[in-house]
């Protein structure tokens, strides 16, 4: 809120002001991977040895028929989505809710999921709920945890990697 002369004024807009985009807002040299939208979703284009987190968070819900979100890093899920995610560590906290496919090198749920889980390591903390198949090469499970469903170990990345193309092909829209 703004006071003048004039009184009180509730919004003032500068008609030459451009929005910032992130790309403008950082410099180039400060962060080498630059983002790129995905279905509404952040996504980052450079290396995951940076390590960037991308965090949903709890007041967000996001709902897309067909829906992919997809990062190379560390992709946290405090919030609810009805869709598939992937990215090279997947993390469903406490308050996070996933409604579709979640694949990643390594999987951790505190959660809801609703769906398959594909990773090479699974780990399912004492407050997750899961309903769904868990193909893994690593399968951990804490006590409390609940879990509906079947276990299927995979030998090779390949063989997951098989069941992600599989199951990321059942959820395309026709």
């Amino acid at each position: 809120m703004i006071v003048s002369d004039l009184g009180v004024l509730m919004f003032t807009r500068n008609p030459s002001a451009q929005p910032n985009t992130l790309a403008q807002s950082s410099p180039a040299s400060a962060r080498p991977a630059t983002p790129a939208v995905v279905n509404g979703a952040q996504r980052r284009t450079g290396p995951t040895e940076s390590g960037d987190k991308s965090i949903i968070g709890n007041d967000l819900r996001i709902i897309g028929q067909g829906l992919r979100i997809i990062s190379r890093s560390i992709l946290q899920i405090d919030g609810e989505i009805e869709g598939d995610v992937q990215a090279a560590e997947v993390i469903v906290g406490e308050q996070g809710k996933v409604s579709g496919l979640v694949a990643g090198q390594q999987v951790v749920v505190s959660g809801k999921v609703s769906g398959a889980i594909c990773a090479k390591s699974v780990t399912l903390q004492s407050t997750s709920e899961v309903e769904g198949d868990i193909h893994h090469m690593s399968f951990a499970i804490e006590q409390g945890a609940v879990f509906e469903g079947r276990s299927r170990r995979a030998a090779t990345e390949a063989d997951l990697n098989a069941v992600i193309d599989a199951k990321a092909g059942q959820s395309k829209p026709a």
